[in-house]
């Protein structure tokens, strides 16, 4: 009796050493798989390369077809805003490592950004400033510190002037309608580089309403934008009025 008792004891131990191995085996070979997936999630925003930066104009007539307006909307382009970017096709904002917004620092430059940088849909332009800088300025702060970024985005609204440009290639908003190639085509004839076109609807019809420039990362010299395709039309108005 005391023969089976102890055989049996012996087969438990067995049983429960093979368990534990085979369990063992069964979490490393999961974590092999398991590992690179958790590490890949996990990638902290500041380690994504900022490649180049976005110079965005709206056009202030379609902005405010599209939603109401704090101010008044004049057939002008305005500076929207200078937003690094990757070619990987992210846009790089809320970077933690970044400087808060200090009205002081661009004092001498907002007569300047009242004019070409206003909010249509903040009261305070202040407000739409430090929005623009905590969101995308920080992500530029090895190039552009807060001064530089502001006055950057003024130089580059003062020499490309897009109605000119686009005025030179026969293109007036006048409520007509234009190709989008057609509008692409004239700003890359004057500036030598490929912008990017964004529209949008108003009562189901597309009209120009962004114009993407690319940068190198210090905003001072031109390059091709990515092949990226922001207006899924062929046409697009270029509306002179609201409602038109």
């Amino acid at each position: 009796m005391k023969v089976t008792y102890d055989l049996m004891l012996i087969l438990v131990v067995v049983f429960e050493l093979l368990q534990a191995a085979l369990c063992d085996l069964q979490t490393h070979n999961v974590s092999q798989f398991v590992q690179p997936v958790m590490q890949a999630s996990t990638v902290p925003l500041a380690m994504t390369q900022n490649d180049f930066v976005y110079f965005v104009q709206q056009w202030q007539i379609s902005i405010c077809d599209r939603r109401p307006c704090l101010k008044p909307a004049r057939p002008v382009f305005s500076i929207l805003g200078l937003w690094p970017s990757s070619y990987t096709g992210q846009l790089l904002s809320n970077c933690n490592n970044g400087s808060r917004f200090n009205q002081q620092k661009i004092s001498d430059l907002l007569i300047k950004l009242d004019a070409e940088w206003p909010s249509l849909l903040h009261e305070d332009n202040i407000m739409f400033w430090k929005e623009e800088w905590e969101r995308h300025g920080i992500c530029t702060e090895t190039k552009l510190n807060q001064h530089a970024f502001f006055q950057a985005a003024l130089k580059l609204k003062q020499k490309y002037k897009l109605t000119e440009i686009l005025q030179e290639r026969g293109i007036y908003p006048f409520g007509n309608v234009y190709g989008l190639d057609s509008i692409s085509n004239a700003i890359t004839a004057m500036t030598g580089h490929r912008p990017q076109i964004q529209c949008n609807l108003f009562k189901q019809i597309p009209q120009l309403s962004q114009i993407f420039l690319c940068f190198d990362t210090t905003a001072t010299k031109i390059i091709d934008c990515p092949q990226r395709r922001r207006c899924q039309h062929d046409a697009v108005m270029f509306p002179y009025t609201l409602g038109s």
